[in-house]
């Protein structure tokens, strides 16, 4: 099965590199595209640099645009690959659980990288966020249903024949993409297989959506609107 695996960057000077390197390595066959949201860091060109005369590696910079959502979505309209994958670019995710997630491609439709099965572990050292990302995620399973434990995750391999029924909605702002695209997947009868690994924590940068705890909290509440939203409209 051919693979694309799209990376939505902003200012990861410090990590996006060595990540594309890793993601090669373990699935060498794969391309992969970095789609950047023209970071004043000047993501787009180290990865242009660093990658010249690998045809495997394309980048995609978004110029006067900017979202999570949004750049998937671009991503996923260029990507060649029949299982397209993302993750985020901040090393947090390893890049070696692709070839696992591209492997359940094979029973399942959609393979969702998951921190809360066994197996799985979130293993950054904010309790805080730990707990609320826990939190969130089980109310949304008892609302939406527990075949998803982990309805953020933002670690996915997918069928692209899924995609084109199920397209990513870019109205979102943050991460509750991620619970709306599940929950419509399931909805419209696909299979979701979970596949454990351990979260850590980003190698290098800021985070970009909830950078104290004031705003992790408004971002986690806005994960509850959404939730509600999708159950009960």
């Amino acid at each position: 099965m051919t693979i694309s695996v799209i990376l939505p960057t902003y200012n990861e000077r410090e990590t996006i590199v060595p990540l594309v390197g890793e993601i090669l390595s373990a699935v060498p066959e794969a391309e992969v595209l970095v789609v950047d949201d023209d970071s004043p860091d000047q993501t787009w060109a180290l990865v242009e640099q660093a990658s010249a005369g690998d045809p495997r590696v394309r980048v995609l910079r978004r110029i006067g645009r900017r979202g999570l959502p949004s750049a998937l979505a671009d991503g996923i309209a260029q990507a060649k690959g029949a299982a397209v994958v993302w993750l985020d670019a901040d090393g947090s995710m390893p890049a070696a659980v692709i070839p696992v997630l591209v492997a359940r491609l094979e029973v399942a439709e959609v393979a969702v990288a998951s921190r809360y099965v066994r197996g799985g572990q979130d293993t950054r050292t904010s309790r805080v966020r730990v707990g609320t990302s826990w939190l969130i995620n089980a109310f949304a399973a008892l609302l939406l249903g527990w075949g998803v434990r982990d309805y953020t995750s933002g670690f996915i391999a997918v069928r692209q024949a899924v995609l084109d029924r199920v397209p990513l909605r870019t109205h979102y702002a943050y991460g509750d993409y991620c619970i709306d695209f599940l929950y419509r997947v399931a909805q419209a009868g696909f299979r979701i297989e979970e596949i454990p690994y351990r979260c850590g924590e980003r190698r290098g940068g800021e985070t970009k959506t909830a950078p104290d705890l004031r705003q992790f909290v408004g971002l986690g509440l806005t994960y509850v609107v959404s939730i509600l939203r999708l159950r009960f409209r």
